[in-house]
């Protein structure tokens, strides 16, 4: 497979991967607003009222990781695949190093790509800063750890 279809590949499961947090984001909210509509429309006693604050400070801070997911999912849409493939590291380069296949763009938990799991990383870690700019072959180090590059695209 060519390196642009890969990318493409990748870009498209960590868009199903953040779609996911916000399906999951959104479901909890929903419960969360349910239950406390419930609350508000019985007699509510000060434990009630207690756990329907708790319960709207829950779904702020849900609603925060929310934002921040849409934040992401921007993210990728900026990256370009019509400069792939990369020969150095930067914005939108797939890495794959001798620890870690990674997607430079926003910071994502595991997820995975034909058989392989990959971690999107933000361009303000230290493994990207570290990254930026190298090229297939070198290697460096984060934080006592030696990160060998084996492909970029």
């Amino acid at each position: 497979m060519d390196p642009k279809q890969m990318k493409e590949r990748v870009l498209e499961a960590a868009r199903t991967k953040l779609n996911e947090h916000l399906t999951e984001y959104n479901e909890r909210i929903a419960e969360l607003r349910a239950v406390t509509v419930e609350n508000e429309l019985a007699e509510t006693a000060s434990q009630t009222e207690g756990r329907r604050d708790a319960d709207i400070e829950l779904m702020n801070s849900i609603g925060e990781q929310l934002a921040q997911v849409k934040r992401e999912l921007d993210s990728l849409d900026q990256v370009d695949l019509t400069d792939a493939p990369h020969d150095t590291v930067r914005y939108g380069s797939v890495v794959v190093t001798d620890r870690h296949h990674l997607l430079i763009a926003t910071s994502i938990d595991g997820f995975d790509v034909e058989g392989e799991e990959y971690l999107g990383l933000s361009t303000k870690a230290p493994l990207y800063q570290a990254l930026n700019g190298k090229k297939a072959g070198e290697s460096v180090q984060v934080n006592g750890n030696t990160f060998t590059i084996k492909q970029v695209y």
